[in-house]
């Protein structure tokens, strides 16, 4: 073979580095956004609590040493908003927010769209329930899912026990029948004991998540439209009607009822004390709460014999319903680490590592591969089913739903505006604040 010529030797060698180089690249290549050594300080903002977020977290810091300095911040739910929008102003903003659906419409336009380019449509809906949904646009995420909060029905075993009942109430046909024997009101119509608390909204904890869960049982739903193409409120919807209502008349009607002192099911009125104190004080048999709650519960007061059961379903159901909050990380669009915040919260929804924060918060988690109830819980094998079958809806925010929501109730309680009169002027009130 004759000798090559210099020329060769040199062009050869050009070839043989870039081919090393190439193979080093692609050994080292992570993807957009992964390379975890560059972390850097990540603070996050969340309404959870930082205890519980906290004992994880520093598990994973002292784990993995790239994560060392990233940071939870807990702030109140009743003024996140607000705060965000004073921290953002003044330079000194989160780099990752954690919020759930019934945020993100308010927050939206301070947030970052993650773009299937970085996180397809496939491998979210496979990787993740299908609550989460909400968070997709035709372009990609504004969350990378976290975990899900359901609601639940706790209750009072005692009480149940004392009426004869040998098991909570599955349906909401079930709960209607269990009131002459549980509720105590005096002939003055003043409640001592209560089974339920439906029927105002003041002094009724989570009832924009009760409501919520009723009008999805019967199948409309609340809010429609896309965060791209803009929202309203479907409460007005038409729909089949049955008895003279469409399916969410009879929602409202049903709610309203427990505080109807005419009606066999009357229950609760607004004299009552807030309803999650008025079960831990024993007075209460069912209190719908969501799963995160039962670790308080047990703590405000360790005599109380309570348990939980998923929400009661309409007798004539063929699917089941549940509401959750879904809670999901969110990029501010004035993070100064975008890149280092988007691989924790990548790191945070991984198989394994959510897991163990959904467990120490008393939530399901996010990923699909994670959710096996642990044999040491008898709560998570209650509970992660219904986040498998939750719904959300896309609101505004909430302090603005809930002031609709409590004046709709009152409107029918009062007998201002009859149960249709009142859907209309919060279909009405809804879609405005959309606007």
């Amino acid at each position: 073979m004759s000798e090559m010529k210099p020329f060769q030797i040199i062009l050869l060698s050009v070839f043989g580095l870039v081919a090393l180089l190439g193979l080093f690249l692609f050994a080292n290549f992570q993807g957009f956004g992964r390379n975890a050594d560059a972390v850097g300080t990540v603070t996050i903002w969340g309404t959870l609590p930082q205890r519980s977020f906290d004992a994880t977290l520093n598990e994973l810091k002292d784990a993995r040493k790239e994560y060392a300095n990233v940071s939870y911040v807990e702030r109140q739910a009743s003024t996140f908003n607000a705060d965000l929008a004073d921290a953002i102003a003044s330079g000194s903003g989160p780099d990752l927010i954690l919020i759930s659906q019934e945020e993100l419409v308010g927050e939206v336009t301070r947030l970052t769209l993650v773009p299937y380019s970085s996180i397809s449509e496939r491998t979210f809906r496979d990787s993740y329930l299908p609550v989460f949904e909400l968070f997709l646009t035709s372009g990609g995420t504004y969350g990378i899912p976290f975990a899900v909060d359901p609601l639940m029905l706790f209750y009072n075993r005692t009480l149940l026990a004392t009426a004869g009942a040998a098991r909570p109430p599955a349906t909401w046909e079930a709960v209607t029948g269990l009131s002459p024997a549980i509720t105590r009101a005096t002939d003055a119509q003043t409640v001592t004991r209560s089974l339920v608390p439906l029927g105002t909204y003041q002094n009724v904890t989570n009832a924009r998540a009760i409501l919520s869960l009723l009008f999805f049982q019967s199948g409309n739903g609340v809010s429609g439209g896309s965060l791209e193409g803009g929202l309203s409120s479907t409460l007005a919807a038409s729909g089949s009607e049955s008895y003279g209502s469409t399916p969410v008349e009879s929602a409202l009607n049903f709610y309203t009822e427990f505080a109807n002192p005419a009606k066999t099911t009357y229950t609760w009125n607004r004299s009552l004390p807030e309803s999650r104190q008025m079960f831990l004080t024993g007075d209460l048999a069912l209190y719908p709460g969501f799963a995160s709650e039962q670790r308080a519960l047990a703590s405000a007061n360790p005599n109380l014999d309570f348990d939980m059961a998923p929400m009661p379903q309409p007798g004539t159901a063929t699917v089941r319903t549940a509401y959750a909050r879904a809670y999901a990380f969110a990029l501010p669009k004035a993070s100064r680490n975008t890149s280092g915040a988007y691989e924790v919260a990548l790191a945070l929804a991984g198989k394994g590592v959510n897991a163990a924060f959904a467990r120490s918060l008393g939530m399901a988690p996010a990923s699909r591969a994670d959710l096996t109830p642990s044999n040491a819980s008898i709560f998570e094998p209650v509970f992660y089913p219904e986040a498998l079958t939750a719904k959300g809806w896309l609101s505004p925010l909430p302090g603005r739903t809930d002031a609709i929501f409590a004046a709709m109730i009152d409107n029918v309680n009062s007998g201002r505006q009859s149960v249709k009169q009142a859907l209309s002027t919060a279909d009405q009130a809804l879609t405005a604040a959309f606007r």
